[in-house]
């Protein structure tokens, strides 16, 4: 059997959630400047359409960035890796933060921009990233080592640590892609969960999809093996797309 005659076997309603970058959005240097492409966009909008299906994406952009890559109706989001989980036509709720993550925030960011200039830097409004994908193409020991300084920096000002390829990211709040997904799932009424994700940060939500149904590593060059030979894999973004279009096919 294949991967998408598993997920048809799964009991409906299925939640499928994925990851946007690197899953459905190539990886490019700047994140800015990442696109789902129009047809994965329709493909998502159809899979959103069928009645046996409830569609989430999940990803540590927030609310603003994502917004940027896909205006779909009707889907389930989390973002800032499930800091705010948001239902179909939900709105975000204020948010605040205690002085003392304000403060620690700030000093983090003067940090950054007197060692990181020439990172890619993306501020969100509880956490701060220093992406160093374009400074490891030319410079891979710096890029190392900013993303060493910054993981230190951050758990001494008592911050959150993330760590991905090529990012450290620096949170008020510790949040991961496993809870979000677990709301989701109990929010939605699905039955059974799908998730895939080409990420470490997105290791959380393929445990928890594989309790409840299936998850799914997805390779790319930066990341050629699974980080457990066990877990079930998909080759490239690519192949994500095609499994989209047939399990579309087959669930309309």
């Amino acid at each position: 059997m294949s991967l998408v005659d598993d997920l048809v076997a799964l009991n409906p309603p299925l939640l499928v959630a994925l990851d946007v970058d690197g899953t459905l959005a190539p990886i490019v240097r700047d994140p800015d400047k990442a696109t789902i492409p129009k047809d994965i966009l329709e493909l998502l909008e159809a899979l959103a359409s069928a009645s046996s299906v409830q569609l989430a994406l999940i990803t540590g952009r927030d609310l603003e960035s994502l917004s940027r890559m896909e205006q779909l109706d009707g889907i389930w989001r989390g973002v800032e890796h499930g800091a705010v989980v948001l239902g179909p036509g939900e709105q975000p709720r204020e948010r605040k933060l205690a002085e003392e993550h304000v403060l620690a925030l700030a000093r983090f960011k003067e940090w950054v921009r007197d060692h990181a200039g020439d990172a890619f830097v993306e501020y969100k409004p509880q956490a701060v990233a220093v992406h160093v994908r374009g400074i490891a193409e030319t410079d891979p020991a710096r890029a190392n080592r900013l993303l060493d300084e910054a993981e230190a920096l951050a758990a001494r000002l008592g911050l959150h640590v993330r760590k991905g390829r090529c990012v450290r990211e620096a949170e008020a709040l510790a949040h991961d892609k496993g809870e979000a997904l677990r709301q989701i799932f109990e929010r939605s009424g699905a039955r059974s969960v799908f998730f895939a994700g080409d990420d470490l940060t997105d290791l959380p939500a393929i445990e928890f999809a594989n309790k409840h149904g299936i998850g799914a590593f997805v390779l790319s060059p930066e990341k050629p093996e699974p980080p457990t030979p066990s877990m079930i894999v998909i080759q490239s973004a690519r192949s994500v797309a095609q499994l989209l279009a047939e399990l579309s096919r087959r669930l309309a």
